[in-house]
């Protein structure tokens, strides 16, 4: 890795972000900037085996794509072990909170709704934050909130 490196990715600023695109990540992630600064690493680490290429942009670019997807996949690896104790946690607390109200029948109720019941109504967690919890849109998690109110209005009601 040499200077040449870090000078050829700063010019190159616009394949950097296209690599992102391609592999999903955009600037309204919080972590963008991240991704960012490692995709400029990468391709200063590349950039002297990328010269001996016959056309060393297009060497770069899929270089990074299979080098930040692989990045991703590990990071899922590692959310999806570790964010596995912390759900289990979370869930005996919901339990524990939800068999407080006596009206609510909780076989009737998706777990989807279970979880906004607990973390949007009980705890006041904003929509936003828990879209990028569960890995779903806004929108989705909306129609969610709109079926569980309707659900908790006619047990309430009967």
């Amino acid at each position: 890795m040499n200077e040449q490196g870090f000078i050829s990715a700063i010019e190159n600023e616009r394949l950097i972000h296209g690599v992102l695109k391609r592999v999903h990540i955009y600037p309204t992630r919080v972590d963008y900037e991240d991704y960012f600064q490692e995709a400029v690493i990468l391709y200063a680490l590349g950039f002297e085996q990328a010269q001996t290429q016959n056309n060393p942009k297009v060497y770069l670019y899929q270089k990074l794509v299979w080098k930040l997807t692989d990045l991703l996949r590990k990071e899922k690896q590692y959310k999806d072990v570790h964010s596995l104790e912390e759900f289990d946690f979370g869930r005996v607390e919901a339990e524990e909170i939800l068999n407080l109200i006596q009206d609510v029948d909780l076989k009737k109720l998706a777990k989807m709704e279970i979880v906004l019941l607990q973390e949007h109504f009980i705890n006041q967690e904003s929509l936003v934050i828990l879209a990028k919890r569960y890995n779903c849109s806004t929108r989705n998690l909306r129609h969610w909130r709109s079926k569980l109110r309707s659900k908790l209005q006619m047990m309430v009601a009967s």
